[in-house]
């Protein structure tokens, strides 16, 4: 187990001179992208998981709150008026935990309260903590979906410091499906260990063990663990010894060290077995950043026929309009 304690919480303000509203950065067409939108009301998060990305985008570890929220809002509104027709789907947890600080901050809440004109507008709010027990003031439930990043629990332990247990998280999920609102569940970064099929396995189970209705889920992501090649620089000069990395690794066509082929295509098999289960064979199930290759091996392909971005937008349409 990593000897790492969780950041200590520091907030701190500042204003975003920049875009506040931003595409899904897909590094690469190479890999097929969920094509969503990233909204971005604050920066950083109070939890410590060892594989995030975002100790190399940042040079700090606090979360960075912007005070200039009315300017999001004014983007916001100005960008839908010039948008095509067409749902759009946002996600505000893409350089920082959605709802970590959600019950000092409120910070959810004032983000769907903006969206909340658009008919054709679905927001998701991700997170590893356990952090709902507010998201009962969002106004209309229907128009937002709580997401929670899952890992195995022997995963969440060594690697996801200061985050929720899984039993917390789903517990959470299911507390979100009562308040009326639609759930995600996202697996990235799957690891590859001994004994993690068994344990991704059993995750799955116990998401229908807490969510009591199959359509109450959105989509469910997975991905296998893949990072840029900065970060694995960036624990060695902090002497962190990291067992992510201590087997073969490949770059990318995105320029990120991930896991070989087979072993990648091997998770997603498993998952898509566990999940069809519950599902009669037709789980909202979908894979992150990855090729139209990988998508055929696993059998997947003929789930999306008209792309990953149409599948989802099919599945937002579903949840704003049911």
């Amino acid at each position: 187990m990593l000897s790492i304690d969780p950041v200590r919480l520091e907030l701190k303000t500042a204003v975003n001179k920049g875009e506040f509203w931003k595409p899904c950065p897909g590094t690469s067409d190479d890999y097929l992208c969920c094509g969503y939108e990233i909204l971005t009301p604050l920066t950083g998060c109070g939890m410590y998981c060892s594989y995030c990305v975002l100790q190399v985008y940042f040079n700090h570890q606090h979360q960075t709150v912007y005070e200039n929220f009315d300017d999001l809002e004014r983007e916001v509104h100005r960008k839908m008026e010039e948008r095509a027709t067409g749902v759009v789907r946002f996600g505000t947890g893409e350089f920082g935990d959605s709802l970590f600080l959600e019950n000092r901050l409120g910070l959810s809440k004032k983000v769907a309260d903006v969206l909340d004109r658009y008919d054709n507008v679905l927001v998701e709010f991700k997170t590893k903590s356990a952090n709902v027990s507010t998201l009962g003031q969002i106004k209309n439930p229907q128009k937002a979906v709580i997401g929670f990043s899952l890992n195995t629990e022997r995963m969440v332990k060594q690697l996801e410091k200061g985050t929720a247990p899984v039993k917390k998280r789903l517990e959470a999920a299911a507390l979100c499906e009562e308040m009326g609102f639609s759930v995600a569940f996202h697996f990235d970064p799957m690891v590859w260990y001994d004994g993690w099929e068994k344990e991704y396995r059993e995750v799955v189970s116990m998401i229908y063990h807490y969510v009591k209705k199959p359509q109450s889920i959105a989509w469910c992501s997975m991905g296998g663990f893949r990072t840029m090649p900065s970060l694995k620089s960036e624990l060695s000069k902090r002497s962190i010894q990291f067992p992510l990395f201590a087997g073969e690794m490949i770059l990318g066509a995105d320029g990120k060290l991930r896991y070989p082929r087979p072993l990648r295509v091997k998770f997603y098999k498993a998952m898509d077995d566990e999940f069809r289960k519950y599902h009669n064979g037709n789980a909202p199930l979908y894979m992150c950043m990855e090729s139209q290759e990988v998508w055929e091996e696993c059998g997947m392909y003929e789930r999306i026929p008209n792309g990953l971005t149409h599948f989802l937008d099919e599945r937002a349409i579903s949840i704003l309009y049911r």
